[in-house]
């Protein structure tokens, strides 16, 4: 089964290197999860957005969840 799991940060009011540093402990809060909760092999996709209008910065990952026999 393939599921996914949603980081996101609110961004609105930064610029340059600001948004830059929240853009990346975002990214390190996804792998984090990654490296404790996931095989590497299991990971399919991973994806970041940026919502301008909403001022959001997302990195979603995209994993096979394993079914216990």
């Amino acid at each position: 089964m393939i599921v996914h799991k949603t980081f996101t940060e609110q961004t609105t009011g930064l610029t340059g290197q600001a948004a830059l540093d929240k853009r990346e402990k975002l990214r390190e809060k996804a792998e984090e999860f990654i490296a404790n909760e996931l095989n590497d092999e299991d990971v399919v996709n991973i994806a970041e957005a940026v919502m301008t209008a909403g001022g959001l910065f997302s990195v979603t990952i995209w994993y096979r969840k394993r079914e216990l026999a």
